[in-house]
């Protein structure tokens, strides 16, 4: 017998209410393509020359303004 577990995964780091709901509205084969498609994205966005410390400065610049 096979067992069920939920958990919130969502294809964005912090989703807001309206993109959950989005979400949550589609069918599983709808879900797994937008989480397909975001890893997929990530993956071929390659890797950056950034120091991770240089790039959460530049988010927390963004959200400041």
């Amino acid at each position: 017998m096979s067992e069920t577990i939920v958990i919130d995964v969502y294809p964005w780091a912090e989703p807001t209410e309206e993109q959950k709901a989005y979400f949550d509205s589609l069918t599983p084969e709808q879900r797994r393509k937008l989480i397909d498609d975001a890893i997929n994205d990530a993956v071929e966005s390659g890797v950056s020359a950034k120091p991770v410390s240089e790039i959460a400065a530049e988010v927390d610049a963004e959200t400041d303004t």
